[in-house]
């Protein structure tokens, strides 16, 4: 155990991440929602692809909020948040080192490195970062502990995302205590931050996408406010059906447009629009032609009783719920 704290101790002095954009346009945003929803749902909710633990995966452990950020904030505004987060010694996790927790220590937006910069010379803005500098702790007892700092690229930005943990030390071992309200950030490396309140927790995420914004930079999020997974075979024959495609509903975001529409955790999709779903892909590829500020028709399947509490045989009910597209931010 020592050699191996030791190691990761070795590689600490500098936590870079950059990631550079290539090409726009539809397609590649299709990817890009269907990889932060994906990412999401393995981040959040690992169980719910155990098939030890039953074949459908528990509804509950975990909050997921829906979130309209701030894209306004001025830069003094900006600089507050950060102040912010070095007042409340916010902690965050870089998944590039599993076993390590870092406490934020100065956080600054900065100019891209002169080099990152000249790749945009007509736009050098691009190229700015989030520049944190972090006490980092590790080890079992969190017995090593040095200095370091994370640069998140803005422009590698793709997503943010709202959460409340129960009990985050269960998913997160290295999260500090009192520390329910989750931030998740997708820069090509996921960071999870760790907030005491939550009025903290979503002016960091109205700080980032404002400062994207003000940078002509677009982030995504959820526009129907729903996770998804592919039907197992054990959950269609559950369901009474052939696996002949559908999606099951993981989570569903408080407050979001899903949540609004009636649909459940654990409810399956089996159309949009009156056009039958495949499987995950496909449901994400309906999801996105439907243009901001209008509705889709979906057709759901929903057990009478949940399957995570009553695993016994159930009937089935199908029904037609109407969502609305969300609005891009900012």
């Amino acid at each position: 155990m020592m050699k191996r704290a030791t190691a990761e101790k070795s590689r600490l002095p500098a936590v870079e991440n950059a990631r550079n954009r290539q090409g726009s346009g539809k397609p590649r945003r299709r990817v890009i929602v269907a990889w932060i929803c994906l990412w999401l749902w393995a981040v959040v909710c690992p169980a719910q692809v155990e098939e030890t633990k039953g074949i459908w995966p528990p509804s509950g452990g975990s909050q997921w909020f829906w979130i309209v950020p701030r894209t306004d904030l001025s830069p003094v505004e900006i600089d507050a948040v950060f102040k912010r987060l070095v007042d409340e010694r916010t902690a965050y996790l870089d998944a590039k080192f599993s076993t390590t927790v870092f406490f934020a220590r100065k956080a600054q937006l900065r100019a891209g490195k002169a080099k990152k910069r000249r790749e945009y010379p007509d736009r050098p803005e691009k190229a700015d970062d989030l520049r944190i500098a972090a006490e980092w702790q590790t080890g079992y007892l969190n017995q090593y502990r040095g200095q370091s700092y994370t640069t998140i690229a803005l422009d590698a930005v793709r997503g943010l995302s709202l959460h409340f943990l129960q009990r985050p030390r269960e998913r997160f071992p290295k999260a500090p205590e009192g520390r329910q309200w989750i931030v998740s950030v997708l820069a090509g490396t996921p960071y999870t931050f760790f907030f005491s309140l939550e009025d903290s927790a979503r002016a960091f995420i109205s700080a980032v996408a404002s400062a994207a914004r003000r940078r002509d930079l677009a982030l995504e999020f959820s526009r129907f406010g729903l996770m998804w997974e592919n039907v197992t075979p054990a959950q269609a024959a559950d369901m009474g059906r052939a696996i002949d495609g559908g999606v099951l509903i993981t989570m569903v975001a408080f407050g979001g447009p899903g949540d609004h529409a009636g649909i459940r955790p654990l409810d399956a999709i089996l159309e949009v629009n009156g056009v039958a779903v495949k499987n995950f892909s496909h449901f994400s590829l309906l999801l996105e032609d439907i243009p901001p500020g209008s509705k889709a028709s979906l057709l759901v399947l929903r057990r009478l009783k949940p399957p995570d509490r009553f695993p016994e045989p159930a009937p089935w009910e199908t029904l037609t719920v109407e969502v609305e597209a969300r609005q891009p931010a900012g």
